[in-house]
């Protein structure tokens, strides 16, 4: 942070960056005291909307009522997800799913089932962000940040003009734009995978099939490794470990660079890649497209 004239301003401010996300949400919190409180509650809680799960859980409804997506069309993406994890020795869920085994899981807020769940989980990861000319002189193969772009329509659910479109049509046109790339050039997506809806509207959004198809295009193995775009090779969110999607980021890096990930799970020929960040009510969104140097 340089001073010029008495006003601040960022000059040159990092060359080298390290970008570090961990949590600890499977080990039980003893510190005593009352969860904080965002001022919404008085409007959603009194109807059952109780966190994460009630506010995906209207998006699904929502998606099933104008495009008649099937939970079983959600269980698609969890049956590939947990494929992905079963070859990622350091996934925390590892056995694989069927369809009757989805079906059969206990529902948590209507229409999604255990398995339509993301996990919580212990954990960490982190990136290290530099130059082009800095990165060759490391060790390993670097990886290149070719797009970026987020977008936030709304705060609450009580604000959102949609249900099933979010922010990632937005984010990922900017970010797609700046890489001067469209969804034909990804060789793999690394969507944020909180719910099993979350992806599939994602997809949707990011152009890889046109609204209210991708209850489709989670079928017949398009979605798996070997597939046109295997998605969450790692596992995601909902197999491999919950830390608010900084593995997909470690994730997409590895498989750009060719060798660090089983050869069972590895993408082929893994050029370019996009990740997707999701948060809030579904009201914040953030787009990665990284490609091999």
């Amino acid at each position: 942070m340089a001073n010029i004239s008495g006003k601040y301003c960022i000059v040159g401010m990092a060359s080298t960056v390290v970008c570090v996300h961990a949590r600890k949400r499977s080990t039980a919190d003893p510190t005593p005291g009352h969860p904080i409180r965002r001022g919404d509650e008085h409007w959603e809680e009194p109807w059952g909307h109780f966190a994460a799960a009630g506010g995906h859980a209207f998006a699904a409804s929502r998606h099933m009522y104008e495009f008649g997506t099937k939970s079983e069309d959600l269980a698609q993406i969890a049956i590939s997800t947990r494929k992905h994890a079963s070859l990622n020795k350091n996934a925390t869920m590892r056995k694989p799913i069927t369809l009757e085994d989805h079906q059969l899981s206990r529902m948590i807020v209507a229409p999604l089932r255990l398995l339509d769940c993301s996990l919580e989980s212990d954990g960490g990861g982190a990136v290290l962000v530099t130059s082009a000319e800095r990165a060759r002189d490391f060790p390993k193969k670097p990886v290149t940040i070719l797009g970026m772009g987020q977008h936030h329509p709304h705060f609450s659910l009580l604000d959102a003009p949609t249900l099933t479109t979010l922010g990632g049509k937005k984010s990922s046109e900017t970010a797609y734009k700046m890489a001067g790339l469209s969804p034909r050039d990804m060789n793999f997506a690394e969507l944020y995978d909180c719910f099993t809806i979350t992806s599939m509207i994602t997809l949707e959004d990011y152009g890889f099939c046109r609204k209210g198809e991708g209850k489709d295009f989670v079928k017949n193995g398009r979605i798996t490794i070997g597939g046109q775009l295997p998605l969450n090779t790692h596992g995601g969110l909902l197999s491999q470990a919950h830390l608010e999607g900084q593995l997909h980021i470690t994730e997409a890096v590895k498989q750009l660079r060719g060798n660090e990930v089983e050869p069972e799970r590895q993408v082929a020929n893994a050029k370019v890649g996009i990740v997707s960040g999701h948060g809030g009510s579904l009201a914040m969104h953030a787009t990665l497209i990284l490609g091999a140097l």
